[in-house]
């Protein structure tokens, strides 16, 4: 004669030897959907971010990356192409691109380095110059709208969040070796957005 109600194995919904159903269950559950990821909801953030920036600053004619270019360049005159790569956090080939299309809009100019004839620099034009003033004041404008959404504490907490995500990450092969990688002039170009070259820290983190 069988036992009523079998082992534990065959029981619905039971979990492995060991580990009791109700508690396997609550452990599944805890997963998270899509929605729910870390990844997915910084990335859906991000997006919203770029989004609110870009309408912003539709009527310059700018992407998001190219904004962050002529921005960056304008603060620091005489950058190398290298260096505001690593600043922008993108791909040199795609911040090349956009200096170029940049200097064909009028914005850019670009020398070679005397000390170094590899060396590409870049400065603003007096139009450029223009613009990155421009786009500094409403940059600034758009970070205090984010700081009235977050409040300035939730802003100081999600700038301690972000920098302990981003140490955590470094030693991160995966990520370190992609990093950057996107097409920076497609997405935001700033954003990676135009791609992998993200917004200015100022809109990046509010």
């Amino acid at each position: 004669m069988h036992e009523q109600g079998g082992s534990a194995a065959t029981q619905p919904g039971a979990g492995p030897p060991g580990v009791d159903g109700p508690q396997h269950a609550r452990g599944a559950a805890e997963v998270p959907t899509l929605e729910g990821a870390i990844g997915y909801r910084v990335g859906r953030a991000h997006r919203r971010i770029r989004s609110g920036w870009e309408a912003r600053i539709a009527d310059l004619g700018l992407t998001g990356a190219q904004a962050a270019v002529v921005r960056a360049v304008a603060e620091r005159p005489g950058t190398g192409l290298r260096e505001l790569a690593r600043r922008l956090y993108a791909d040199p080939m795609n911040v090349k691109r956009l200096a170029d299309l940049l200097e064909g809009d009028g914005l850019l100019a670009s020398t070679t380095d005397p000390d170094d004839r590899r060396r590409r620099v870049l400065a603003p034009t007096p139009a450029g110059a223009s613009v990155g003033r421009e786009l500094a004041d409403r940059s600034a404008s758009w970070s205090a709208h984010l700081v009235s959404v977050l409040g300035r504490d939730g802003v100081a907490t999600l700038t301690g969040l972000l920098d302990r995500l981003e140490a955590g990450l470094a030693d991160d092969a995966a990520v370190t070796e992609d990093a950057g990688a996107e097409d920076a002039g497609a997405d935001d170009a700033a954003g990676a957005d135009d791609a992998a070259v993200a917004e200015p820290e100022s809109e990046a983190r509010a």
